[in-house]
């Protein structure tokens, strides 16, 4: 998908501020942030040294500025270095789990990356101004003192405002994963007594279709009812737990079902919240499926993508422009079952994870593309 170049700065914009190891986004817009940080800052504390003194400078703003922007890049690429150092699965602990070392890290990359851009443009302003360029606070023990002394007002400030955004992120996700627990909550009894009552019908005229669902509804309970409490599952678990339910969908529907599964072993051994892709086959069935006469296929992929994990799931139903089908009776949570994935996984995932819906191959039924961090380890509840 093609963005202007206004839509590509405000998607930089928002990743800029996180350590992503795999950066997608063009370097020009990188860039272009950086300059404007750079000249941002000394153009705030001439102003505000013009405030206090009463009297505008007289003295050329560029030099202030093409310092800020090799104090800036500097910054920049130390930042850089750092993501390209470390895992992905590092980064985010280090962004989502934070610590007096996260503090220590981002605090002291910004005094190290000053000092180093005053030293550099010491030399490199000397000779554009063709005279001896003197950098007060690396010239007497009372300017070192004043700027470590800032440096440190600055990281206190910046320590705080992190570990206040990092416990809003906290709160934020533990709502929307009570949300997801009271969801789950409501849907699990309808189900329940949905198919208990086709067990009892089934009885009276075919007692073996009968037991063949009882039992593959054991093996779905057997497979739901352990991860779906935890904060965490994994996709093998994820996937079996798909089997199970589209092999009781499939005695119910017959032969109008038909489905498969693929992930080889590296993409099911991934971490993820529980309770993503059950939703999405829900969908397909009961939109793309069950209206159409014939029925159809169902197919769930998973594979790993560099650090991402992919998961789609193909049906070649009636699509994405067939008019949506009314339930008989309303359940708690379908009509928001998209909504309530994309929240998450915003809320888990910030920049790096989706939920898409596009028309299928051939242009027959629909693809949703479920992407997230590929990540092997479960996060601390």
């Amino acid at each position: 998908m093609n963005h202007s170049p206004w839509q590509t700065l405000q998607q930089t914009w928002r990743r800029y501020w996180r350590l992503h190891k795999r950066r997608d986004e063009p370097f020009w817009a990188r860039a272009l942030i950086t300059i404007g940080i750079g000249v941002a800052f000394p153009t705030g504390f001439i102003l505000i040294d013009a405030a206090l003194r009463g009297r505008w400078p007289s003295h050329a703003w560029w030099p202030s500025w093409l310092l800020g922007i090799l104090i800036a890049f500097t910054i920049h690429t130390m930042y850089r270095a750092t993501e390209l150092l470390l895992s992905q699965d590092r980064i985010d602990r280090l962004q989502d789990q934070p610590s007096w070392r996260t503090g220590l890290l981002f605090a002291g990359i910004p005094v190290v990356g000053t000092a180093l851009g005053m030293l550099m443009a010491r030399p490199l302003l000397s000779w554009m101004l063709q005279q001896e360029v003197r950098i007060e606070a690396f010239e007497s023990l009372q300017g070192i003192s004043k700027f470590l002394l800032i440096s440190l007002a600055v990281s206190v400030i910046w320590g705080l405002w992190a570990q206040i955004r990092w416990q809003r992120k906290h709160l934020q996700l533990q709502a929307t994963e009570a949300q997801l627990r009271l969801l789950q909550a409501q849907i699990e009894p309808h189900f329940l007594f949905n198919t208990l009552a086709n067990v009892q019908s089934l009885m009276e005229v075919d007692a073996p279709r009968a037991r063949q669902m009882l039992e593959a509804f054991t093996d779905y309970l057997r497979a739901s009812l352990g991860q779906l409490r935890g904060a965490d599952s994994t996709l093998s678990l994820e996937l079996d737990m798909a089997q199970c339910y589209l092999q009781l969908l499939q005695i119910r529907m017959g032969e109008r079902l038909r489905f498969e599964i693929e992930a080889d072993s590296i993409a099911r051994a991934a971490v993820l919240p529980p309770l993503l892709l059950q939703p999405l086959i829900e969908n397909a069935i009961h939109h793309g499926l069950e209206p159409k006469l014939e029925g159809g296929q169902v197919r769930v992929r998973a594979s790993v993508h560099g650090t991402q994990l992919e998961i789609q799931v193909f049906d070649d139903g009636l699509g994405l422009e067939a008019p949506r089908r009314p339930r008989r009776a309303p359940q708690a949570g379908h009509g928001l079952a998209l909504v309530n994935i994309r929240a998450r996984l915003q809320s888990r995932y910030p920049e790096r994870s989706s939920l898409t819906l596009s028309t299928g191959p051939q242009g027959l039924g629909t693809v949703a593309t479920l992407s997230l961090p590929f990540i092997t380890t479960a996060s601390p509840t």
